[in-house]
């Protein structure tokens, strides 16, 4: 063999992984909301979160339900503005609650986020509450989010560094081999 040919593998694992990920909040749908006695139409227009995610994502907590007086099951790896959205992935902790929430996800039980958050600055669109910027404060996995597009993707099966890693010590033995 003259030449070697290399093409990029799709490295699967048994789906142990701890991420999860999504669409935290759909940008540009449009949802009735009922709080603190009100009723009202709300969304979110694209960029809501920027400057919340520059200045603190790194401090954006995982918690199920929006339970305050329970710690936290996760954090943010990837806060993500794009047209369509904000999307994100969260590492969820070894723990009970993790594991719990990890398997919920898993069997398809629990499919939705919904976001905790300080509203910024609004505008109105006729009857719509826009919510221009808004400060992110926690994300939750729920049963029913407000926002239809609000969607749990998938768990992560491996963190993309060590697939990395991995491929590069397989293609080193198939190297060796030759």
């Amino acid at each position: 063999m003259s030449d070697v040919l290399f093409r990029q593998a799709s490295l699967r694992t048994d789906g142990t992984g701890r991420t999860v990920y999504g669409t935290a909040v759909p940008y540009g749908q449009t949802v009735d909301i009922e709080e603190f006695g009100q009723s009202y139409r709300e969304q979110f227009a694209p960029g809501a979160f920027a400057r919340s995610i520059r200045e603190r994502g790194d401090k954006v907590k995982l918690c199920v339900n929006h339970e305050s007086r329970k710690l936290p099951i996760g954090k943010a790896t990837e806060l993500r503005e794009a047209a369509d959205g904000l999307h994100a992935a969260f590492h969820v902790s070894a723990t009970r609650d993790g594991d719990e929430a990890l398997q919920l996800v898993r069997d398809g039980v629990v499919d939705s986020f919904s976001v905790g958050f300080r509203p910024v600055r609004d505008r109105r669109d006729g009857d719509v509450v826009v919510r221009v910027e808004a400060s992110l404060w926690e994300v939750s996995l729920v049963s029913w989010p407000a926002y239809a597009g609000a969607g749990v993707a998938g768990v992560r099966t491996a963190h993309p560094a060590l697939s990395v890693d991995i491929a590069r010590r397989r293609l080193e033995l198939i190297l060796k081999t030759w």
